[in-house]
């Protein structure tokens, strides 16, 4: 009787810690599902919002860029580390410049009004960069991936 009376103690208490390590590891996968999602969503919203276009004047070896911030979102000064410049010409054909590994990008903010080292809406990028060729046509991409676009002509 005392046999029977521990093996079904010692069964509920398995039982008990069993059913504490299933809900914990289901618990942990729903949280780390939901932060996810919330990431996700926090940087499709950050796409949706970024809106930029760019004119170019070429001089003497020098690709000049002016990059509008037409959205509403900011891009800080460890972001210009991940933006990239993308330049086609007949020799070279397509290269890709980013501030990260490559010296002559120089990105400097040209209307730097409200928060000093920041790219905010409604001011401009200056992108310079030496070349040897005149580029066809030249890509600026922001570190979340919305792009413009400029014929080099």
């Amino acid at each position: 009787m005392a046999s029977s009376l521990i093996a079904g103690a010692v069964s509920l208490l398995l039982i008990i810690i069993a059913g504490y390590v299933i809900a914990t590891g289901i618990l942990m996968v729903a949280e780390t599902t939901v932060y996810t999602q919330m990431d996700v969503s926090y940087n499709q919203e950050l796409i949706k919002q970024t809106d930029i276009s760019m004119d170019y004047s070429w001089d003497s070896g020098t690709l000049s860029l002016n990059v509008f911030n037409n959205g509403s979102t900011s891009f800080t000064s460890k972001d210009f580390l991940n933006m990239d410049l993308f330049t086609y010409d007949s020799v070279n054909k397509t290269r890709r410049y980013s501030k990260a590994n490559c010296d002559p990008f120089n990105v400097t903010t040209a209307s730097d009004i409200i928060n000093k080292g920041m790219w905010d809406p409604s001011e401009v990028l200056l992108v310079n960069i030496s070349l040897t060729q005149k580029p066809t046509w030249a890509k600026f991409v922001t570190p979340n991936g919305v792009t413009a676009t400029a014929s080099v002509i």
